[in-house]
């Protein structure tokens, strides 16, 4: 009788450590990361070079903007609410170190969080050896991620892009409005400002150089998004060459009008879908960004 209430009692008590481990107690879950879309906390860049390097400006805007927003932090100064920040970079220039270094780490102290520690022994070598680009990049994926993750979803929208033109995508929930026909579709949110539009349509052909597509991009839009007189309507202005993850950028104008603004496209098959930003009197970074994560998960 003794031996069963002595089992009894240690059974209870590995469910109880159990559930402490579960609830993040005894070493659980690390907590959720914290951050602006696109903000770093970069520690140690008393050179000011990683700064120079991550507030480059975001190709393909109106009006100047940085890539990321940057809270500086001293040397072994980061606590508390910082560590928790999701995208960080921590800097290291001493003459003693063994020689220039770049380690990536992923969920260091919260989930989901991307941490770069860069190594070097002087600002010169760190100057020369830092490639600014692939490090813009690396964060620049990340935050895309993030960004595909947390978008509200629209199942009813999604669902009509799949019957009409059989692709998956996530489109945010505050997206409805619009224009639809048998070859093209506009959905947009309507708002008062930083008003955000994803239209769909489909090209003529599957093999298309980039003057041939933006020409089919911009006689889709002359047919389907005229402005208020016969000589107003929406055309690219420009359009660059694909990227690896397929994008194509540049800037749309209202043609006889002053309205205009970045956007983002990407080819599934023989549909172009094609997000674009309307903000005068806002800064358009995150906005367009937003979009180009919602086109990152059409299949």
């Amino acid at each position: 009788m003794r031996t069963n209430r002595h089992s009894a009692a240690l059974l209870v008590l590995c469910c109880l450590a159990l559930t402490l481990v579960g609830c993040g107690g005894m070493g659980g879950r690390k907590p959720a990361s914290t951050g602006l879309p696109y903000e770093v906390v970069l520690e140690g860049d008393s050179d000011s070079i990683v700064t120079r390097m991550m507030t480059a400006c975001v190709p393909h805007l109106p009006q100047p903007e940085p890539m990321f927003s940057l809270i500086q932090v001293r040397k072994g100064k980061v606590r508390g609410s910082y560590q928790l920040v999701r995208n960080r970079i921590v800097v290291d220039i001493n003459a003693h170190n063994k020689g220039y270094a770049v380690k990536m780490r992923k969920d260091v102290s919260a989930v989901p969080q991307t941490v770069v520690y860069i190594q070097a022994q002087s600002a010169e070598q760190l100057r020369h050896r830092l490639d600014g680009g692939k490090l813009r990049s690396l964060f620049d994926t990340s935050e895309l991620r993030h960004l595909a993750t947390v978008v509200p979803q629209n199942p009813d929208r999604q669902k009509e892009m799949r019957q009409h033109f059989g692709i998956s995508m996530r489109i945010p929930a505050s997206m409805n409005a619009g224009k639809h026909t048998k070859d093209f579709v506009w959905l947009t949110d309507n708002a008062s400002t930083g008003m955000q539009s994803l239209i769909f349509f489909k090209t003529k052909s599957h093999v298309r150089s980039r003057d041939d597509l933006k020409a089919q991009a911009d006689s889709a839009l002359k047919r389907n998004l005229p402005g208020e007189t016969d000589s107003m309507y929406m055309q690219l202005a420009d359009m660059s060459q694909p990227d690896r993850q397929g994008m194509r950028r540049g800037l749309w104008e209202m043609k006889g009008d002053a309205m205009g603004g970045p956007y983002v496209m990407r080819i599934q098959g023989d549909v172009a879908v094609i997000g674009f930003v309307y903000a005068p009197e806002k800064k358009k970074k995150i906005l367009i960004k937003q979009l180009e994560a919602v086109l990152s998960t059409i299949k």
